[in-house]
């Protein structure tokens, strides 16, 4: 799927844990447990936590694959 220019720069930098599950078909407990497994990088912001978007693209290609073998780069 891809976006327009106006689409990305309304979208979010970062994320809650809740939405961030949300955004890449997981649940809030799995991102708490990448979070705690060091698998995914958090920010604070008081008591706030936040995912910024790169990030979570970033944890989302390295997770393994199955099916269709990828192309070689």
């Amino acid at each position: 799927m891809r976006h327009d220019a106006n689409e990305v720069e309304n979208m979010p930098l970062a994320y809650p844990p809740s939405e961030a599950g949300k955004a890449v078909g997981r649940t809030r407990t799995r991102i708490f447990q990448a979070i705690k497994n060091k698998e995914l990088t958090a920010r604070k912001d008081g008591k706030a936590t936040l995912i910024e978007r790169s990030e979570l693209a970033r944890w989302l290609s390295t997770l393994p694959t199955v099916g269709r073998e990828q192309a070689a780069a």
